[in-house]
């Protein structure tokens, strides 16, 4: 009859529960891998929590909180170091803003092994939210010296540069 249907395979985000988000931002990574193993028909190491947690996903809270092991294991079981929360920021974006490296100030959490972390697993520096000179820019005026040196490197965090891959 002329008309075309598109089908969407894309399955919906899993909805994680507020006492998982809970125990994300507490780093009971317990707790989070036995909810995440508990069904491993569903995708749930990206799964998204309500808007009143503000919608984003483990690896996004667990970065702000500083929970490194837990961060490492939520990416050796598949989340996306590019997923982005309700706002459009990735984990390593929220990392990055003034705002985040100023509260990581006043905690005196350093920030540098999460940034290493998630630039190992290919997120990319001067993405969406941030260029790589207002990142290092905020981290310098933070006292975040060693972060600043990282941002600034030739090759951001990487261990090795890939060329010819023709």
């Amino acid at each position: 009859d002329g008309v075309t249907v598109l089908e969407d395979d894309r399955k919906a985000p899993v909805a994680m529960p507020d006492y998982i988000h809970n125990a994300v931002a507490r780093g009971d990574i317990k707790s989070v891998l036995r909810w995440i193993n508990a069904d491993r028909t569903e995708d749930r190491v990206t799964a998204i929590p309500s808007p009143e947690n503000t919608g984003a996903p483990a690896l996004c809270t667990a970065s702000v909180f500083g929970h490194l092991t837990l961060m490492t294991l939520l990416l050796q079981l598949g989340a996306d170091v590019k997923t982005r929360d309700s706002n459009g920021c990735t984990a390593f974006d929220i990392l990055l803003t003034s705002s985040s490296l100023l509260m990581m100030r006043s905690v005196d959490r350093d920030v540098s092994s999460s940034v290493r972390l998630l630039l190992s697993w290919g997120a990319v520096i001067g993405g969406d939210r941030s260029s790589r000179e207002s990142a290092s820019s905020a981290a310098r005026v933070c006292g975040k010296h060693e972060l600043t040196n990282l941002l600034d490197s030739e090759l951001g965090g990487r261990r090795c540069e890939i060329v010819n891959l023709s």
